[in-house]
């Protein structure tokens, strides 16, 4: 008796390796996916803390009276109570005469992971 190869093993192997083939291209799609994911959140976080970070020097060079503020903002970076961020902005007076006043404002996590800083200086009259 004759062993006949109908081409059907070579059919069944063909269509594994393409089925395993087609699984991990699929898994490295994911993780580009998860990846770009993760980095734009952490670019929208680094823009938004650029954002305040800018908006209260703006505040603090064209207002003689600032004194500083601490604020906290949830997921969405709206204003609120104690949530995900932390905006503080400190001022320093100078050490000697002459000097300029510098006003520090940090933008963290309420967990105090730094998401942005500025150091902004400004001469008294």
């Amino acid at each position: 008796m004759k062993n006949r190869n109908n081409g059907s093993r070579i059919f069944m192997t063909e269509l594994m390796f393409s089925i395993l083939f087609f699984i991990i291209v699929s898994a490295i799609c994911i993780q580009c996916f998860a990846g770009s994911f993760s980095t734009s959140r952490d670019a929208t976080e680094l823009t938004q803390a650029v954002n305040l970070a800018t908006n209260a020097a703006e505040e603090y060079l064209s207002d003689d009276s600032f004194e500083g503020f601490t604020a906290y903002y949830n997921k969405d970076w709206e204003l609120t109570g104690k949530s995900k961020y932390k905006v503080e902005a400190t001022i320093a007076e100078p050490k000697q005469q002459g000097d300029c006043q510098t006003m520090n404002v940090t933008v963290t996590t309420v967990d105090n992971k730094e998401l942005y800083s500025l150091e902004v200086k400004k001469a008294l009259h």
